[in-house]
């Protein structure tokens, strides 16, 4: 007789099992008849992938939009496609500069591209895709996008031999925005080793190891922060021990980039930055909200405005990555520090690319960019938000308007997830102050009571007029006779 198990959720393992061979056979011979390859031992690493449909169904016009190239193909995913022929011709030209048109030079580098070209067949997930070229027309491919890159960076820094003038006349004006946007897409991607190679083949040791630093920096606005940086080195954040697999991803390790800054732990209450499992996906709604609740404190989805009247200031600190959000907690009022966000027509792409590049199977062990765009979409729900933000200095805003801004910030797709652990400690803090009757009276008396000078004058007035009669009152009674 099946016994039957309550609660737990474990698997029935104790039913009578009648199958005859026959059908055990059948059932065995279609099984090993179906693909594996995918989720073998050697798919169990990070490559270069393509967006797979269910992300792309979610919205396919914006899909176009966000992780399609629109000027120069990078890799073979998007190679020859006819809108980008333009820029394969202008490849050539990058080439020669690389070279210094020295035939021998390009030789040189297409040779010592070709011995691993093994390697980088390995580097792509639709392996298909890759088989279409032999490892010379492979090599070949790498070697152009590498130089085409390389020769935009070298442009994008001011380096010695600019050459802006080709990029103007070959590709147009505006070139130089739509470059930046295609070199970030996951899809359009060569081997980060390959373009490693050529970048150390080219300049000399210091040029070289600074070379792509360099450009996050100025890309990022933040020219003092990661200057020094090499890529290879232990400062960078390794969720996985390995180097980048491709430009995006090395461009995200300096995004998050946990500050190495010293700092006493009763100035700061520094925000967790855990390895959050795959797993969350799976999870449901409740149990995702049940995983927020320590203490009896739930984290609620505050704006800054919300956060304002609550006596929470909002800080800006350039040396805070997206993995650093703090709180700093008072006695009357809290700041919330956040890293400065520099926001361009190219922001919503390239975090939509990272976020895309964390929620694929081996793509990260962190969820931090994901957890960060979640995190913003709960304080910026009006244009108000924006205001605060931006008048605070954490929003540097190249956008059109303050609507504008909460547009883009709503439009992250963030695959209809709405907490994370990541700042789990943040939250409750946060929550701990909205909660404190106290704090609140005060901001509330302060931002409400408070607002013009005058107010504030009449109240201290009214308090000083009482404690005169207060005192007078004392007075006369102690100089009543006995």
């Amino acid at each position: 007789m099946e016994k039957h198990h309550h609660g737990g959720g474990s698997r029935r393992q104790d039913f009578e099992i009648a199958v005859d061979i026959a059908t055990l056979q059948d059932l065995s011979d279609l099984l090993h008849s179906q693909p594996k390859k995918l989720y073998s031992e050697s798919r169990h690493r990070r490559q270069i992938q393509k967006i797979p449909n269910q992300i792309r169904c979610r919205n396919l016009r914006r899909s176009q939009q966000v992780y399609d190239p629109v000027l120069v193909s990078i890799g073979p995913y998007h190679h020859a496609k006819p809108g980008l022929r333009r820029a394969q011709e202008f490849k050539h030209l990058c080439l020669d500069r690389c070279a210094g048109g020295d035939d021998k030079k390009k030789a040189f580098f297409y040779s010592k591209i070709v011995e691993h070209a093994a390697s980088i067949r390995d580097c792509y997930a639709e392996a298909k895709i890759v088989e279409k070229y032999d490892d010379k027309s492979l090599a070949l491919m790498m070697l152009l996008d590498a130089s085409i890159i390389i020769d935009f960076i070298h442009n994008y820094l001011g380096m010695q031999g600019n050459s802006f003038s080709d990029w103007q006349r070959c590709l147009g004006a505006g070139s130089g925005p739509l470059m930046v946007r295609d070199i970030m897409l996951m899809e359009n991607q060569i081997p980060f080793q390959v373009l490693q190679l050529l970048i150390t083949l080219q300049y000399e040791k210091g040029e070289a190891a600074s070379f792509l630093p360099r450009f996050f920096s100025t890309f990022l606005s933040y020219k003092g922060r990661i200057l020094d940086l090499d890529l290879n080195n232990t400062e960078i954040l390794r969720e996985i021990e390995d180097p980048p697999i491709h430009f995006l991803e090395a461009f995200r390790r300096v995004v998050v980039l946990k500050n190495k800054k010293k700092i006493k732990e009763e100035d700061r209450v520094m925000s967790v930055y855990s390895s959050v499992n795959k797993s969350v996906f799976l999870q449901s709604a409740m149990s995702m909200k049940e995983e927020m609740v320590d203490a009896g404190i739930s984290y609620m989805h505050r704006s800054v405005m919300d956060l304002k009247a609550k006596g929470i200031r909002i800080r800006p600190d350039p040396d805070l990555s997206a993995a650093d959000i703090t709180f700093v907690p008072g006695f009357c009022f809290s700041e919330l520090r956040l890293p400065v966000q520099y926001l361009s027509d190219l922001t919503p792409m390239v975090i939509a690319n990272m976020i895309a590049f964390e929620v694929l199977p081996h793509g990260c062990s962190s969820l931090v960019v994901l957890s960060y765009a979640i995190f913003m979409k709960s304080l910026v729900q009006s244009p108000q938000d924006v205001k605060e933000l931006q008048d605070n200095g954490v929003i540097l805003n190249r956008l059109a308007n303050l609507e504008k801004v909460v547009e883009v910030i709503k439009e992250i797709d963030t695959f209809g997830l709405h907490d994370q652990d990541i700042f789990k400690d943040v939250k409750m803090r946060i929550e701990e102050h909205c909660r404190s009757r106290a704090r609140t009276w005060l901001a509330d008396l302060i931002y409400t009571r408070f607002r013009t000078p005058w107010t504030a004058i009449a109240f201290f007035a009214g308090v000083l007029l009482l404690c005169l009669t207060f005192l007078q009152t004392v007075f006369t009674i102690n100089q009543r006779p006995l």
